[in-house]
């Protein structure tokens, strides 16, 4: 439950102190090397970030956490494999607050060393997600080995600095300007509609004008009837749900943590007496901001 000062006057003392643009330059943490797609996805949101390239999901939020930039960018779910599992599970383990999404087309092509063709691929580089992405395409490939990696980039580079003529990586077309690398077949995407939004988050509580989305991560007591009674908190206001997740709670006998995402606002009527009376109500209810998505 929560304790100190309560939510609604943090709330409060943001929408007073958050500058009324959204910040053009900042240091932001992304996941991979050049060419990922959470580095195009920044770019969309700032026009000229200093960016930090980490290894992992969690370095990204480990950066914020330390200070080491203002904002990080991560992949949260995709319109045709789903939520980033992973993400999910990091966010329940660092304190962060969310202050803008971004909705990103994404495009796939295979890229391999010039001069390779295709009957020549024996072993295809890729993230697991962009894999799941490009399953039809893979599908129709022989004798093909698939390789996981951290990052779609990350793997364009590899291919690139093995040399090899049978290897080849599923990314961004940018990163064949990038790394030296052929297209040999482009928009392989299972769907044309694929689209991944990623978040950009914050140390501290930033709520920016116009944002009319709120997320929110809690659990409920393990008897019948608990979601419900949750969501019904927000129906009665008019409030439209848009997302609710499950994860796991790691060490427990089948209790859950939820995410839950809405169209509205703190601004709107009831909001900011809603958040201090969950706040106060169940064991864990986490306020992950306000924001916009563009």
């Amino acid at each position: 439950m929560g304790g100190g000062a309560k939510l609604s006057d943090k709330i409060k003392i943001s929408l007073e102190n958050t500058p009324v643009e959204f910040p053009q330059n900042a240091v932001v943490a992304c996941q991979g090397v050049k060419g990922a797609y959470s580095q195009l996805a920044c770019e969309k949101l700032f026009t000229n970030p200093n960016i930090i390239y980490v290894n992992t999901f969690d370095a990204v939020f480990n950066a914020v956490d330390k200070g080491m930039c203002g904002n990080g960018i991560l992949p949260l779910e995709n319109s045709l494999c789903g939520s980033v599992a992973e993400v999910y599970d990091l966010m329940k383990k660092h304190h962060f607050y969310i202050v803008r999404s971004v909705k990103m087309k994404i495009n796939h092509a295979l890229l391999a060393n010039h001069g390779v063709i295709s009957p020549q691929i024996k072993e295809i580089y890729s993230h697991e997600q962009a894999l799941g992405q490009c399953s039809e395409f893979i599908k129709k490939l022989k004798n093909v080995k698939i390789i996981n990696c951290v990052n779609t980039a990350s793997a364009a580079r590899a291919v690139s600095e093995s040399k090899r003529n049978d290897a080849a990586a599923i990314a961004n077309p940018v990163c064949a300007h990038l790394y030296d690398l052929s297209v040999i077949s482009n928009s392989i995407q299972n769907n044309d509609n694929n689209y991944t939004r990623f978040i950009c988050i914050s140390k501290e509580l930033q709520i920016y004008p116009q944002s009319n989305k709120i997320s929110l991560m809690f659990t409920v007591p393990h008897k019948p009837g608990a979601l419900y009674g949750f969501l019904e908190k927000f129906a009665s206001l008019g409030v439209n749900l848009t997302k609710l997740e499950s994860r796991p709670i790691s060490g427990s006998d089948f209790e859950f943590m939820f995410y839950v995402e809405m169209d509205t606002s703190v601004s709107s009527n009831g909001i900011k007496e809603l958040m201090d009376e969950l706040e106060n109500t169940y064991e864990t209810f986490v306020f992950l901001g306000n924001y916009k998505e563009v």
